[in-house]
């Protein structure tokens, strides 16, 4: 069974043992923004943000998109 979005952006964090602050300091998106994407009723993730945190996370962005 594939992963939501949201439990890949978890666990991706988890993994790295990030805090939302420091994702946030690496990534430069805001911490309300990242948040949303991690909660069960999360927003649709911009283009711009989905680019970074897979450059971040070094993953392909194909790797979210299957989840949606």
């Amino acid at each position: 069974m594939e992963q939501s979005v949201q439990e890949r952006l978890k666990d991706l964090r988890a993994e790295r043992s990030l805090t939302l602050e420091q994702l946030t300091e690496k990534t430069h998106l805001f911490k309300s923004a990242l948040g949303s994407y991690e909660m069960d009723k999360f927003k649709v993730i911009s283009h711009y943000a989905l680019i970074e945190l897979a450059k971040f996370y070094e993953v392909t962005v194909e790797a979210y998109r299957r989840s949606y």
